[in-house]
């Protein structure tokens, strides 16, 4: 099998005390969506690691290393034909096309596996939704934060988000995460992405311009962080109807300070040049006090910030395959 987690898997208050569950469950039959994608790939791999039964679905990209079983589906067009599952984690998304077709699909993704889960009496229904349904609410944000202007992808989960809500499931967990971290990432394509198009100038010794180098910032998390979270939620026997958390770094750092991190670990020759912008970044930094009483206790930012660039610098070791746009 293979090892894509440290043997350190627990970490932290355990999810049970908090959310009032009193057993740790067996091994449960786990459905999780987006098996090719840089999350969902990650936690497939790391709960069939820890022995848990995982179903992976994916609908383009199929996983390279799955030592699990996997179904090629579009979620946004069929309805799985699937009995025995116990929790679905919802990892799945589309992140490109027009807003209609974005929307519409993601939506549409969403419903049917919520019909699936209301009709074959799944447990837990686990939505993996993102930090954009706030869009530009400001520099910061908590649960509380009112959504402005939150675009295509980011208007799609809020909806999703609602649907999920909504639904009959007995258990409804909703993780907002942040600009996620991993060794699945695919750098090729960081149109959507200022921080991965930082990590790939660096990578190729190019300059770096920093508009904010003085901002806070902890919107980004390794996907390992995220795999251990998810582990204690599915160790939990009981939980709450419905929970709503933001998760996002430990430590606040600076943004100048975050990219010396990552030039240092890579011995990269770039230039970090740091240019004040009267626009600042929205939702830089990310109130994740309510995850954290729910047992989220991720490592810190430092670490993950190296080990990023260590998996980054392995996979794309000629780095002229990785175009500077």
């Amino acid at each position: 099998m293979r090892k894509i987690a440290d043997a350190d898997c627990m970490k932290g208050q355990s999810f049970l005390h908090t959310l009032g569950g009193r057993n740790v469950t067996v091994k449960k039959k786990i459905l999780i969506t987006g098996a090719g994608g840089n999350v969902g790939q990650y936690i497939a791999l790391s709960l069939a690691e820890a022995g848990y039964e995982v179903i992976g679905i994916y609908r383009t990209v199929q996983p390279a290393c799955a030592d699990y079983q996997l179904i090629q589906e579009d979620l946004s067009k069929h309805k799985l034909e699937l009995t025995g599952i116990d929790t679905i984690v919802h990892a799945a998304a589309s992140l490109t096309g027009s807003a209609k077709k974005m929307i519409g699909d993601n939506l549409k993704a969403t419903e049917n596996l919520i019909e699936f889960a209301e009709e074959r009496q799944v447990k837990r229904f686990l939505l993996l939704s993102t930090v954009s349904v706030y869009g530009n609410a400001g520099e910061e944000v908590s649960e509380k934060s009112q959504m402005v202007n939150p675009g295509s992808y980011g208007m799609s989960k809020y909806l999703s988000e609602c649907l999920v809500r909504e639904s009959s499931v007995p258990e409804k967990i909703i993780i907002q995460l942040p600009r996620m971290l991993g060794p699945f990432v695919n750098l090729q394509d960081t149109k959507e992405s200022g921080f991965l198009t930082m990590a790939k100038r660096i990578l190729c010794n190019e300059d770096v311009v920093c508009f904010a180098p003085e901002v806070s910032y902890n919107n980004y998390l390794h996907v390992k962080e995220l795999s251990y979270f998810v582990k204690q939620i599915l160790s939990c026997s009981e939980g709450p109807e419905s929970r709503t958390m933001l998760i996002g770094a430990k430590e606040r750092m600076k943004m100048i300070e975050i990219l010396g991190i990552m030039k240092d670990e890579v011995g990269s020759k770039s230039r970090i040049i740091a240019k004040k912008s009267a626009d600042l970044p929205k939702c830089s930094t990310i109130d994740i006090s309510k995850a954290v009483k729910a047992g989220f206790s991720p490592g810190k930012a430092e670490y993950m910030l190296r080990r990023f660039m260590r998996e980054m610098d392995a996979k794309y070791k000629e780095k002229q395959n990785l175009s500077i746009d």
